[in-house]
């Protein structure tokens, strides 16, 4: 077991120091820092020997003249702290301050071997040139030129030199031409055109009309000579008049296949990337080219649009068809194997439907339990119980004490930092036992990032927490909606991490926008205390459960529709209802969702919910009544 020492003796004062005490000691010693008082951080630090968190001192600390330090004293405060995320840390921030003092040779020592970022590669780059290794610098500079994107400033000292020798040439501002194209910066293609010289000027030209008048496309396939770079531009313009005008580029696709001798891959792979611009089309010509096209294609993406186009329009036949020119690995996955049958129960063949829903039962699946569910059998799924830790936790004490200190002082970031830089590397069985100690520890969002990082998916009781139990079951009664139900949609938004925050700005469990809380908490009669209040589970769970209630009340308590609402927004769900029209059972409308997101976001939470059921001893169908029996 890991424990945090509480018995730290108190400098001269020879008393054992309580850990609330360290932490009071460690506090002021980063103010300390801050203020750049050493003498009295000295004094606070050498109190803190056996303190967890003590190494973030040391970090702090070690970092402030960073630039007098020696490759040998970096390595060595490196080697110290390997097992802390700031370990890389230091080492780039180091590497910055080498480049910044011209320290090319103590940067090579360092760093001997190419690093990953772009500046400091730039920065390494430039130190070979600077130590005479000029064709390892130049083939380094020529890499980092070819992008789309614009470069650091920081590279510009190399990109200078390399240009100055004489190795920027032509057909390379040429290639990084067609990167830009494909990025769509105009500007910067102006700039690039401007550096070309002598026979270059031409087809800088071509670039640039290409770009502004894709529409030439096929007249430029036919009348220039056939080279990788003409197939290329050829290819990014083409492209570029599918997004801008796709009638257009239907029209003009045979001509610019022919005039660059496209193989028929490249072909198929243009085709592939013009249909998938006409799924919406209503033009009926349109919809016969693309799926002539489709008919010859491997995209199980695609092909599986088409599936899905075919389902929404209930065209039982036509999705059968479609499902049929799948590649045969997509056509053996549980979901198209369920679509199968239920296709082929469709064409009044149950028996053969039965037997092939058999084929697929006991998976952890949603299509496995559809598959039971239709047959009226209970759903089954693989499981493990992890028990106690096997193996032996005391290589990771001081991590798992640091991480247990991190949580207790509400470093919840740093906290999962660590957690995640631990597991990185370890097997199975090693994430297994950390997953277990996790739980054990109630550290429900790290133990199930252990198990996504092990894959470790059959360990359903480690995979979904009973977490904030109490506050559910407090919101289940008042609200009167399932506690699993929330439980198993706050397990999908933010697998239990209660100060989550999605780019966009959805917090808490249940990742609730501020704006749709504060309308949540209006229509309750709550006061709304802001955004930092969705980091407390209970405002979140209390504002999360009410907008799930109204989402639920909005559409007869169908968990389908609010679910899909609660993801997409209730606009998109209303859009793809009057499109469907009634004409669809449960299945169909969950299967043509468009959206992949929305539609694995809903089927998850259907799943999550049975996990959920059974791991409280409460059984939970797939799919409700009210659910199974409404039109779509």
């Amino acid at each position: 077991m890991v424990v945090i020492s509480v018995g730290l003796l108190s400098g001269s004062t020879g008393l054992a120091a309580s850990l609330e005490q360290q932490r009071e000691w460690y506090e002021q010693a980063g103010e300390a820092l801050e203020q750049e008082q050493i003498s009295r951080y000295r004094q606070l630090r050498s109190k803190l020997d056996g303190y967890p968190l003590v190494p973030y001192l040391d970090y702090r600390d070690f970092s402030r003249q960073l630039s007098d330090k020696t490759p040998a004293e970096v390595e060595a405060f490196i080697a110290e702290h390997k097992s802390l995320p700031f370990s890389s840390t230091i080492k780039t921030r180091y590497l910055e301050q080498l480049a910044e003092d011209e320290r090319w040779q103590n940067f090579i020592d360092i760093q001997p071997m190419p690093p990953r970022g772009e500046v400091l590669r730039c920065h390494y780059y430039y130190a070979q040139s600077k130590l005479g290794n000029a064709e390892m610098a130049w083939q380094g500079a020529a890499s980092l030129w070819l992008t789309g994107k614009s470069l650091s400033d920081a590279c510009d000292p190399l990109l200078n030199k390399w240009q100055a020798a004489g190795r920027r040439t032509n057909t390379l501002i040429l290639d990084r031409m067609l990167l830009v194209f494909e990025e769509g910066n105009r500007s910067r293609l102006n700039y690039l055109n401007r550096q070309l010289s002598g026979k270059g000027l031409a087809q800088g030209k071509a670039v640039l009309e290409l770009f502004d008048e894709p529409d030439k496309v096929a007249d430029f396939a036919k009348r220039s000579r056939v080279t990788p770079f003409h197939q290329n531009l050829t290819l990014l313009a083409y492209k570029r008049l599918v997004r801008a005008d796709v009638r257009e580029a239907v029209k003009q696709y045979p001509r610019t296949m022919a005039g660059q001798h496209f193989r028929k891959h490249k072909r198929q792979q243009l085709a592939d990337y013009t249909a998938a611009w006409l799924f919406s089309t209503d033009d009926a010509s349109l919809a016969r080219w693309r799926d002539d096209k489709l008919k010859t294609s491997t995209s199980t993406r695609l092909l599986e649009r088409r599936i899905r186009m075919a389902l929404r329009e209930a065209n039982w036949e036509d999705a059968a068809q479609w499902i049929d020119r799948l590649p045969a690995a997509a056509q053996s996955t549980t979901r198209w194997t369920f679509w199968r049958a239920r296709l082929m129960a469709q064409q009044g063949d149950q028996q053969g439907a039965d037997e092939i829903y058999r084929s697929i039962l006991g998976q952890r699946d949603f299509y496995s339990a559809a598959a039971a569910t239709v047959l009226g059998q209970p759903i089954v799924y693989p499981i493990k119980t992890s028990g106690k830790p096997k193996g032996q936790l005391k290589a990771y004490d001081r991590t798992l004490a640091r991480i247990k200190e991190l949580i207790a002082m509400d470093k919840l970031y740093a906290a999962r930092r660590e957690w995640h830089y631990l597991l990185d590397g370890m097997n199975s069985e090693q994430v297994l036992m950390l997953a277990t100690y996790a739980a054990a520890n109630k550290w429900h969002h790290l133990a199930v990032q252990a198990t996504i990082s092990g894959q470790l998916w059959d360990h359903i009781e480690l995979r979904f927490p009973i977490a904030h139990k109490w506050w559910f079951d407090f919101f289940s009664k008042k609200r009167e909606l399932s506690a699993t139900t929330m439980m198993a949609l706050a397990r999908q938004e933010s697998a239990l991490n209660v100060d989550a925050v999605s780019p966009v700005g959805a917090r808490g469990l249940m990742q609730l926008m501020p704006a749709t809380a504060k309308e949540t908490a209006r229509k309750l009669g709550r006061s709304y205390e802001g955004s930092g209040s969705l980091l407390d589970p209970g405002v979140n769970i209390r504002l999360g459960s009410g907008y799930l209630k109204m989402m639920l009340e909005k559409y007869d308590n169908n968990r389908i529709f609010a679910f899909a609402a609660y993801n997409a927004g209730p606009g998109r769900v209303k859009r793809w209802r009057a499109g469907t029209d009634g004409k669809l059972d449960v299945y169909a409308f969950i299967e043509a969702i468009p959206f992949n997101e929305t539609r694995g976001y809903v089927t998850n939470i259907l799943m999550f919910e049975v996990y959920y059921g059974d791991l409280i001893g409460k059984k939970t169908p797939l799919l409700k009544e009210n659910e199974l029996s409404a039109k779509y």
